[in-house]
């Protein structure tokens, strides 16, 4: 468990907890970075050299939805999980908003990415909560292709 910061309320939903878990070491790790990414963001707020650590930022989670996606993707299917297209869907979904994102903030507008970490924490806990919740107990160690994410993230965008 990461440590919360009492003097940064918004800081704590930052953190992992265990109860977030899906069963899977390599998934979990995954679903870990990515509230380290978030809390990259955060933290960059106010800092001389925001515009760097946001630009990094969402390269960095640019290529982490498209490699972790895969990576759950392949694994649905290798399990012959039966949900798995109405979670293709919702990562879809998601990917589109980052993406879109990502374009706008390239494009100069900035402020884009003021919400970012409570967006995409906010969906996260939402999505492993509701949709990963389901796949646990289908998916075995065996399932997981667990190449590291950039690998992952090449052949996503093949």
């Amino acid at each position: 468990m990461n440590e919360i910061d009492p003097g940064d309320p918004g800081k704590s939903k930052l953190a992992w907890s265990d109860d977030l878990t899906v069963g899977n070491r390599i998934i979990d790790d995954d679903h870990k970075a990515f509230f380290e990414i978030a809390k990259m963001l955060h933290d960059s707020d106010g800092t001389e050299d925001r515009d760097l650590v946001v630009e990094s930022a969402i390269s960095i989670l640019e290529e982490y939805v498209c490699g972790h996606f895969l990576r759950e993707e392949k694994a649905m299917r290798s399990a012959k999980y039966p949900r798995v297209a109405a979670h293709v869907l919702q990562h879809n979904l998601f990917r589109g908003r980052i993406e879109a994102i990502g374009r706008v903030y390239r494009q100069g507008t900035k402020s884009v990415a003021v919400g970012l970490p409570d967006m995409a924490i906010d969906w996260l806990i939402t999505h492993i909560k509701s949709d990963d919740a389901q796949y646990k107990g289908w998916i075995r160690e065996r399932d997981v292709d667990d190449r590291p994410l950039v690998y992952l993230a090449i052949e996503a965008e093949l």
